[in-house]
């Protein structure tokens, strides 16, 4: 838990020098990613619900995922999906899963998301869903991840409220998932705005 820990708050340091334009990056390295306060509700989220099997669709530098797998280490069979397109991101991430000594529990799938869902099984495997990649496929990535998600079982969606330039897309999604009869939602000003998402059939 220590070796989780030291990598995350390692990540926060540099993502505090990246923000306040203190270090120099290029774009493809930069940290994207849920802020430490959303971070740590997702972690007390998962706590609570025992969570075991856990789908992220975009894995940056890999620091979401690294609380995922803080909160369900000790429950049995631990399990985290993480897709990821860009193989700088993937390399970065792989680097901190290794030093956090959690690579044996995360596996990393390189490849367009869209394409990746489509190929996956349709079963209720996944306790929780964060969804926090392109916003133009947010409303697909939903409903291909919705049936892969187990009854009780939670989507959480980032950016739902900035930044700003995403607006478009999540008016469109946040419509189009309050319309769907097999969950209930709501959204939680919280870091850049977390849609939370449960389904109930």
């Amino acid at each position: 838990m220590n070796q989780i820990r030291s990598v995350l708050a390692r990540l926060e340091r540099q993502s505090l020098l990246e923000k306040a334009r203190k270090v120099d990056v290029v774009s493809e390295r930069r940290m994207l990613a849920i802020t430490p306060e959303t971070a740590r509700f997702y972690h007390r989220l998962l706590r609570g619900i025992g969570a075991k099997k856990i789908l992220e669709l975009g894995t940056s530098s890999g620091y979401s995922a690294l609380w995922f797998a803080d909160a369900i280490m000790q429950n049995a069979n631990p399990k985290i999906i993480t897709i990821e397109g860009n193989p700088t991101k993937i390399e970065m991430a792989r680097a901190n899963f290794e030093a956090a000594g959690v690579s044996h529990i995360i596996q990393i799938r390189q490849g367009q998301i869209l394409d990746i869902l489509q190929k996956m099984p349709k079963k209720p495997t996944f306790d929780f869903v964060l969804i926090d990649a392109d916003k133009e496929n947010v409303t697909e990535y939903f409903d291909l991840v919705l049936s892969m998600t187990r009854i009780g079982g939670i989507i959480a969606t980032d950016n739902v409220l900035l930044p700003r330039k995403y607006q478009k897309f999540m008016r469109k999604y946040t419509n189009h998932i309050r319309q769907n009869r097999h969950v209930v939602t709501g959204t939680i000003p919280l870091g850049y705005g977390q849609e939370i998402t449960i389904r109930i059939s």
